[in-house]
């Protein structure tokens, strides 16, 4: 069908069985994993498999994880790297191979192709506001941007990225993967040594964390525009904020992140009453910690989600 454009011809390159429980959408094969006839046997793979938390061995177990890409061969070379998937390939094979994955529970979207693909006009305007709205697309669905070494800027632009996203990427994945074999050890009554607390953080003006999550207002002062009634279920704990001096200091050196991050964290151990509610929270189930300044990379809530993790932790 599309062999005439294929500058290395055909070889699909693509991994399926029928349990599969989890299913991996890609771009398409580059160069070397064209070569190898194996997914993700590259750089990028590497840091794929870090991200979800799994070994090789998982990764390339068929009847746990199905590898589908947008175009199941190597597309060629453009002036600005690889090209996009070849057009004809996903409506032509997609619909026949997913109809043949019917215990898949989680598609991990990665990248724009398969983004504007699975999730059509919910998609954002763009692949960061995709991914950074990662919770409006859960359970089925989770966006991701390509692992690719040359996404290195990106990844530097975006920390909420790691921070926010991979832990509970890794906690899903792994969830999903334990479903599909329900004879292996299972967490009971408390045992959370096959996962770690749940403290999601994002901005109040986003639509409320789905599923059974514990929500606070961790920001010393109310945020504008929002009623009080619209945030009923919310608990607000304004003395687990910056004190309000060093709040002003930061809005007055901006630059000096570092600093205030130090000052914050000191603020915290001199005061456990204020955060220890979260702590307990956290303790009974998912909790999400909501601020509302615009700056996604660099805010309070950053620094008191890896605070708790840390404490609970040691316990």
């Amino acid at each position: 069908m599309c062999a005439d454009a294929l500058p290395l011809g055909p070889r699909p390159v693509l991994q399926a069985g029928a349990g599969a429980r989890l299913l991996i959408v890609g771009q398409a094969p580059g160069t070397k994993v064209h070569a190898s006839g194996v997914p993700w046997d590259d750089a990028s793979g590497e840091r794929l498999r870090t991200w979800l938390g799994i070994d090789r061995e998982t990764f390339y177990d068929a009847s746990k994880v199905a590898i589908v890409p947008m175009g199941f061969c190597y597309p060629g070379r453009g002036a600005g790297g690889d090209n996009p998937p070849r057009p004809e390939c996903a409506p032509r094979w997609h619909a026949r191979l997913l109809a043949q994955l019917p215990d898949v529970q989680l598609t991990l979207l990665i990248g724009q192709y398969a983004q504007r693909y699975f999730l059509g006009d919910r998609r954002k305007a763009t692949l960061t506001e995709t991914v950074e709205a990662w919770r409006e697309y859960a359970p089925a669905f989770v966006p991701l941007p390509h692992p690719s070494p040359r996404n290195q800027p990106w990844f530097a632009r975006h920390a909420w990225f790691e921070h926010d996203v991979l832990p509970a990427l890794r906690e899903r994945v792994a969830a999903t993967l334990a479903a599909a074999h329900p004879l292996a050890p299972q967490p009971q009554n408390g045992d959370t040594t096959m996962t770690k607390p749940t403290i999601d953080i994002q901005r109040v003006y986003e639509a409320p964390p789905t599923g059974d999550h514990a929500c606070f207002l961790i920001d010393r002062l109310w945020p504008r525009g929002i009623r009080k009634e619209a945030l009923g279920h919310v608990e607000w704990l304004k003395d687990v904020a910056p004190s309000t001096p060093l709040r002003q200091w930061y809005h007055q050196n901006l630059s000096q992140w570092d600093e205030f991050s130090k000052r914050y964290l000191a603020e915290l151990d001199a005061n456990p009453d204020a955060w220890q509610p979260l702590a307990d929270a956290c303790a009974k189930g998912p909790i999400a910690l909501l601020y509302g300044t615009r700056d996604v990379e660099h805010n309070h809530a950053i620094l008191l989600r890896d605070y708790l993790l840390k404490k609970i932790k040691r316990k």
